[in-house]
């Protein structure tokens, strides 16, 4: 298994959202992405985008289809659109764009099935990703929401953060009222279960990635970029610990 192989024709635009501000960029075949290059925000952070894609999507998680995306370097030479270089450093991570959809608000999350809050919230703990905060007065929760296709869950460029403590990621969720769901049996091995069926294609996942993200030297086997693949693992692997479990 490979992971999908994009080329680049136009870039259209450089986006106002997301402090990395990703490019909205058409393929081959018509279709637009958002696009994060290595040079924009590291080796590390494309390396979480591909894997939480690929867990997210074993999870049941709405998460746009992605891609490696090749920009050939002449749409890079000659854009005058701000901070193209953004887009160098190796083949890119592009995710597609969710036509009609909109960041998701307060007042919208009534709409998501509970299951759904729940997955999300233990998904994000698990991989440790700090970057889905929404209160009544907003915040950066990185779902999208259109009236035709429901929720999208998009931006794992910041997960793996092992510094964070599982108690910060907690309490700012934008859905940390489901944080007692695990409190019930049943629904807390329902997730164990869901955990390490995704967990259990590491092996496959981790194949897909680039050399050229895992690797500071893709020559060098002994450059892997922090947090390793090993590092990560072992992360992952902690949902077999009661401990992980205590949400609330």
């Amino acid at each position: 298994m490979t992971a999908p192989r994009l080329k680049a024709v136009e870039i259209l635009r450089r986006s106002e959202q997301g402090l990395c501000r990703p490019f909205l960029i058409r393929d081959d075949k018509g279709d637009v992405y958002v696009v994060k290059g290595v040079d924009a925000v590291g080796k590390a952070a494309l390396v979480s985008e591909l894997i939480c894609a690929e867990l997210g999507k074993r999870l049941g998680l709405p998460i746009p289809a992605y891609g490696l995306m090749q920009i050939p370097q002449p749409l890079i030479d000659f854009s005058a659109i701000e901070g193209i270089w953004d887009l160098e450093g190796g083949p890119a991570f592009a995710s597609r764009l969710i036509e009609n959809a909109t960041t998701l608000v307060y007042s919208q999350m009534n709409r998501i099935e509970t299951v759904l809050q729940q997955r999300v919230l233990v998904f994000d703990k698990w991989v440790k990703n700090g970057d889905r905060c929404l209160t009544e007065n907003g915040g950066n929760v990185n779902l999208l929401w259109s009236a035709g296709q429901g929720l999208g869950v998009i931006d794992h460029n910041v997960a793996f953060a092992m510094e964070i403590p599982d108690q910060e990621i907690l309490t700012n969720h934008v859905f940390a009222n489901q944080r007692h769901c695990c409190n019930d049996m049943v629904t807390r091995a329902e997730h164990i279960a869901a955990l390490d069926t995704a967990l259990a294609n590491w092996d496959r996942i981790t194949a897909l990635l680039p050399d050229e993200w895992v690797y500071r030297d893709r020559w060098d086997e002994d450059s892997e970029v922090a947090p390793t693949l090993e590092e990560r693992y072992a992360l992952l692997r902690r949902f077999n610990d009661d401990d992980f479990w205590r949400l609330a």
